[in-house]
């Protein structure tokens, strides 16, 4: 459980990166909490998926 949580921590701080980056070069305002809940979303779904697949995977 903590290799999915540390995954989720490095999805969601390039995300949340990247899309501040992304707000504040198409954007006249910084939106943080809208890319703080995207980062955060979909971060946490990748990893879980991952999570899955790789679990599903294993068991054949």
């Amino acid at each position: 459980m903590k290799r999915i949580l540390y995954k989720s921590l490095a999805y969601f701080l390039g995300f949340f990166i990247c899309n501040l980056m992304i707000n504040a070069i198409f954007k006249p305002s910084l939106d943080v909490l809208t890319a703080f809940s995207v980062a955060l979303g979909t971060s946490v779904g990748i990893a879980f998926v991952e999570h899955y697949i790789t679990k599903r995977n294993s068991g054949k």
